[in-house]
């Protein structure tokens, strides 16, 4: 097994936990960061199309839930849809995900 996508899992899944650990610190009002807008959910969508455009040895694409929550929190941040009125959209995110899925033609083989 190549050690390369291992490591770069963790990297990416310490990268995600630091940053919600910061988010977490500056909703407590512990770290005291409160700009007027926030560009974090710009990481969550730019680490999202950075997985997506990179095709795993299968095919398949990951990356693509990481863009659909970065671009809904971007979206509550800049106060266009709060999260009371949107969280149903996650929900027809999911339900549409599911449908993409289905529809994609099955992979014959896998490479060895």
């Amino acid at each position: 097994m190549d050690p390369t996508p291992r490591a770069a899992g963790i990297i990416m899944g310490l990268t995600i936990a630091g940053l919600g650990v910061l988010l977490l610190l500056d909703q407590t009002g512990i770290l005291g960061w409160h700009p007027s807008w926030s560009i974090w959910p710009f990481l969550l969508i730019a680490i999202g199309l950075a997985r997506y455009s990179s095709p795993r040895a299968d095919g398949s694409r990951e990356g693509l839930w990481l863009v659909i929550i970065g671009g809904w929190l971007l979206l509550n941040e800049l106060r266009v849809l709060r999260f009371r009125d949107s969280w149903p959209l996650l929900l027809v995110a999911f339900g549409v995900v599911h449908i993409w899925k289905a529809l994609r033609p099955a992979r014959v083989g896998r490479p060895s």
